[in-house]
């Protein structure tokens, strides 16, 4: 993967670490993903008003928070009541939250096959948000809600998966400077060997998911068309990432 492209690629925010846009990379026809249409995020809730500013100069009018309620109440998105973007809360949940026993891919599938109607939300709120503007959707620690509805778009606009696994695997560099004080919420139930393999993000995860995703629907746009997205609105978002 490009070293200039993901230095262009990540935001250096103040009070958000794992903000990054998904344009940029190269399809498997040779086309290019667009620069500055769709952004990937951690938790917004600390970010400084100039980074908020920032994220508005950039032509974000849209932002889906993926967290639950409760995560909600504890830490406020910076853009709940903002007039700069539309904001939109659309939970995703995973089932098997809190099993640090399977791998993390398995349950990357059980919110595929678990979740079809926020994630149905989701992809009609980025068809429609992107006719006139930029979206960003984000979860607590931008690594697993956000890592598959990444993944989504990036195999609907024909990138490689290998190259997709590679953007889920970034993380792990971006959150970085956050790790001891994500280590800090591991149940004391769980070992802390179990709790790292849970706060990491080889590529290997995403690939799991990915391998099902071809397996049971072919494609991303088969599994979109499955969670009952028009077919018009899955193509009009898939011409929007692909970069003139």
């Amino acid at each position: 993967m490009n070293t200039l492209a993901n230095q262009q690629r990540v935001l250096r925010l103040e009070g958000a670490y794992n903000v990054r846009d998904l344009g940029g990379y190269e399809t498997k026809d040779g086309s290019m993903t667009r620069w500055g249409l769709l952004y990937r995020a951690d938790n917004l809730h600390a970010l400084s008003e100039g980074s908020r500013q920032e994220l508005v100069k950039r032509g974000i009018a849209t932002v889906i928070d993926l967290r639950y309620s409760s995560e909600l109440a504890l830490q406020r998105d910076v853009f709940s009541d903002s007039r700069d973007a539309a904001y939109h809360n659309v939970s995703l949940v995973l089932a098997s939250q809190g099993d640090y026993v399977r791998g993390l891919g398995e349950q990357y599938i059980d919110l595929l096959e678990g979740a079809k109607e926020p994630i149905r939300r989701v992809f009609e709120l980025l068809a429609g948000s992107t006719e006139n503007g930029s979206a960003l959707f984000h979860c607590k620690v931008g690594k697993d809600r956000t890592g598959i509805i990444a993944a989504l778009l990036l195999e609907l606009a024909g990138v490689p998966h290998a190259t997709i696994a590679e953007d889920y695997a970034l993380t792990a560099g971006c959150l970085a400077p956050l790790m001891d004080e994500l280590r800090q919420d591991r149940p004391p139930a769980v070992s802390p060997e179990a709790y790292e393999v849970h706060l990491g993000s080889p590529p290997e995860n995403m690939i799991v998911l990915l391998n099902h995703l071809k397996s049971a629907y072919g494609d991303a746009e088969g599994y979109l068309r499955s969670s009952g997205i028009e077919p018009e609105q899955i193509q009009a978002l898939k011409q929007r990432m692909l970069a003139d």
